[in-house]
């Protein structure tokens, strides 16, 4: 109980915080707000694995090429900020230590530069092209993915029953997919003017999201069992860290602004 009073009590303080930023930013300063958020989740990331915690600064940079819209940029960053972070790590002296030691950290620490600017970057990225279709856009797949999260919660703890992935996290059912894909189609519905689909589109779409965004949990659950955390971080009382609470984002951004482009831009 005292859980779920910390939960709700983030939420309710939290909560309304962000509904206004993601509802009233103009496109560039969503952008400034989605680059703070790879930053600090970046950290959370380097944290989790004991790598550099620097590499955040570097994993923020990647959305500058992508806000220029050159992807030629983008995969060239790819490529060089592994090497760019390695030449200011030999710039520094190893400080006393093991060469197996340092080689470790350096290798970790590429590792979670390159996975924070693919899985993390490019998702957030994709929040600010939605901004940039529809102000009310990030907003809606805001809602859409609490709403998803919070019936997934529910369903799977009074009727979850048969384990949905118990080796990756023990506590997702079947159930509570269901419920996910129920409670995202639901609100993607109330949505789908904004959207402008129709209802079935609205329904599958909804459904899409609500199987992508456990999926994207799930992946976030197998980074976090890896290196041996229950949360992120504890920034938010109740809910872990910022990973925990983009994890539903990774695949659903993306997804969400491809089918409402028609994978055309």
């Amino acid at each position: 109980m005292g859980d779920f009073k910390k939960r709700f009590g983030s939420a309710v303080i939290i909560g309304p915080l962000v509904i206004l930023l993601f509802l009233f930013l103009p496109p560039r300063f969503f952008l400034i707000f989605m680059a703070l958020v790879l930053g600090l989740a970046a950290f959370e990331l380097a944290s989790m694995a004991g790598s550099a915690r620097a590499i955040a600064l570097l994993a923020m940079a990647t959305l500058w090429p992508l806000y220029a819209h050159r992807p030629g940029a983008y995969s060239g960053w790819l490529l060089c900020s592994p090497a760019l972070y390695l030449l200011l790590k030999l710039a520094v002296p190893g400080q006393g230590r093991e060469s197996l030691t340092l080689n470790n950290e350096i290798g970790r620490s590429i590792v979670v530069l390159l996975l924070s600017e693919v899985f993390l970057a490019l998702p957030l990225f994709f929040m600010y092209c939605l901004k940039e279709l529809d102000a009310y856009l990030p907003l809606a797949l805001l809602l859409i993915i609490w709403s998803s999260d919070t019936a997934a919660y529910l369903v799977g703890k009074t009727m979850g029953r048969h384990k949905l992935a118990p080796l990756v996290s023990p506590k997702k059912t079947f159930e509570g997919l269901a419920g996910a894909m129920a409670g995202a189609a639901l609100v993607t519905m109330l949505f789908r003017g904004r959207l402008a689909v129709s209802a079935a589109e609205a329904l599958a779409v909804g459904g899409g999201i609500g199987i992508l965004g456990q999926l994207g949990d799930m992946l976030e659950s197998i980074a976090k069992r890896v290196c041996a955390k229950k949360d992120s971080s504890s920034l938010i009382p109740g809910h872990g860290g910022i990973l925990d609470r983009m994890d539903s984002f990774l695949l659903s951004a993306p997804f969400l602004y491809l089918y409402l482009t028609g994978f055309t831009r």
